[in-house]
């Protein structure tokens, strides 16, 4: 049940203990002529790894190695990559503790290396950004993301930046720049400020449709990626109705891409403290990706990515196991009444890596329906995707939050339609990432094996068709190009 290498990439097993250096986090999506260039951070460096389809990845390489102590780049952060003039440029924070406080110097500073390759990168010792303390403070200064923006007709730098006075742990704002030749950057505005969060990181700005949207990430509450949505790149930029997340409180840093069709967020789901359900959640894990879905209200939905859910071609049998409750099987589906409490049929057994799908619908007056997940005969042990759809939310639970473990459960709001949703649940090692609609929860169980994937209804009526449980083609593959 440890380390993910497909699909849910990272680039060596989870251990308990793991410490901060060891794991990947803030992806940085590029995509070149058919390939996806996923730069991330990992042992305080730059490392990549390519892809063409998100599901096999060749061997990570090392693309800018961090400096000395000294050094302003002894710690390197987050960026960005674009081409421009026949050269990538990769634009990229560099972090020194030690300059803090002191004269003259600083903790985060914008710096940029340059390839003609994507495969080897030189430091350019000329560019180097201080924090403009004209407009902003002088500590967070990070996280540079470069565009190309068609409507100003430049391109524009977005940056992690503070205002210079405001209310504690509330002066996070997005700075922009703008330059003609990517080489001289100016001052141009702070594109949004809403005195809310600590900062705004790892920024993303882009446009789909008639609309303009801003995703960043923040820690003030939980590891989470937000976005808003303007008319125009000026704004106002504003909070999307209902729900402004991709995914639950352990999606972060996600970035976009696109191969000028489909549009991803690329981000990292969280690890847990020691590989345990109890842990906090940690800086650093494993690669998610969503693809994108516009809503016609100009909302953002997501899916999983075809070229995943294409992978998984093996079909896996199902039977229906009345546990508790009532439970029929007919041609077209199953059905299950219980109506004074909790009932769960099992419907077949999960692999180490698999998909399951279904459409599940309910009569009205259900309290709750959804799924059970790696759950045992006894359900002395079980995973529970919970669909409340008399609180209009989706949420996850497992079978071990009593007494001293009270952690918090994984929770993201939905509007159902109908009495009916479309379900995908995709669980590898410890990772169970679901779709209900184009709405996506992913969260961990790490105390638990593989068991049964089942449905279940509290207070009513479950019904569900189209079920198929798949394996992917082929066994998992080690890390090398496929």
């Amino acid at each position: 049940m440890k380390g993910n290498y497909n699909i849910f990439y990272t680039p060596e097993k989870q251990y308990p203990g793991m410490p901060h250096g060891e794991m990947c986090g803030d992806f940085m999506p590029f995509y070149w002529q058919g390939t996806y260039y996923l730069f991330y951070l990992y042992k305080y460096c730059v490392y990549a790894v390519e892809t063409t389809d998100f599901v096999s990845f060749g061997q990570p390489f090392l693309v800018l190695r961090n400096g000395s102590p000294d050094d302003q780049d002894w710690h390197i952060g987050t960026g960005s990559v674009f081409a421009h003039d026949g050269l990538f440029l990769f634009h990229y924070t560099g972090f020194c503790e030690g300059n803090q406080d002191a004269d003259g110097k600083n903790e985060q500073v914008v710096m940029r290396a340059t390839s003609r390759d994507l495969k080897h990168w030189e430091k350019d010792t000329d560019f180097y950004f201080r924090p403009d303390t004209r407009y902003y403070g002088n500590l967070h200064w990070r996280d540079p993301h470069v565009i190309w923006n068609e409507e100003l007709g430049k391109f524009c730098m977005l940056i992690t930046a503070t205002q210079k006075e405001g209310a504690c742990l509330r002066t996070g704002c997005t700075a922009v720049y703008v330059s003609a030749d990517v080489r001289n950057w100016e001052h141009y505005k702070t594109l949004y400020a809403p005195r809310t969060f600590i900062t705004h990181e790892c920024h993303d700005c882009f446009r789909m449709g008639d609309k303009w949207y801003l995703t960043f990430s923040n820690y003030s509450r939980w590891w989470e990626t937000r976005y808003r949505v303007a008319d125009s790149f000026d704004g106002p930029w504003e909070v999307p109705e209902q729900d402004d997340m991709f995914d639950g409180r352990e999606f972060y840093a996600a970035k976009s891409v696109t191969d000028g069709n489909k549009r991803y967020m690329v981000g990292w789901e969280s690890i847990r403290e020691d590989c345990r359900d109890s842990g906090r959640h940690l800086w650093g894990g494993n690669l998610l990706v969503h693809e994108l879905v516009p809503r016609k209200d100009g909302r953002l939905g997501v899916r999983l990515p075809e070229t995943i859910r294409q992978s998984f071609g093996k079909v896996l049998p199902i039977e229906t196991v009345p546990m508790q409750g009532s439970f029929r099987e007919d041609t077209e589906g199953i059905t299950g009444d219980v109506p004074d409490g909790f009932g769960w049929a099992a419907l077949g057994s999960l692999e180490e890596t698999c998909l399951f799908r279904t459409t599940i619908s309910w009569k009205e007056g259900t309290e709750a329906v959804g799924l059970m997940i790696h759950a045992d005969a006894a359900l002395e042990k079980w995973c529970q995707l919970r669909l409340e759809v008399r609180h209009g939310k989706i949420l996850m639970d497992r079978y071990n939050r009593v007494d001293g473990d009270q952690s918090y459960q994984d929770e993201r709001p939905v509007t159902f339609h109908e009495n009916k949703a479309e379900i995908t649940l995709v669980v590898s090692g410890n990772i169970m990432l679901v779709y209900v609609d184009d709405v996506a929860l992913t969260s961990r169980c790490y105390e638990i094996g593989t068991g049964t994937v089942g449905i279940f209804a509290e207070y009513g009526s479950v019904r569900c068709t189209q079920t198929q449980l798949l394996e992917q083609e082929t066994a998992e593959k080690p890390m090398g190009k496929n």
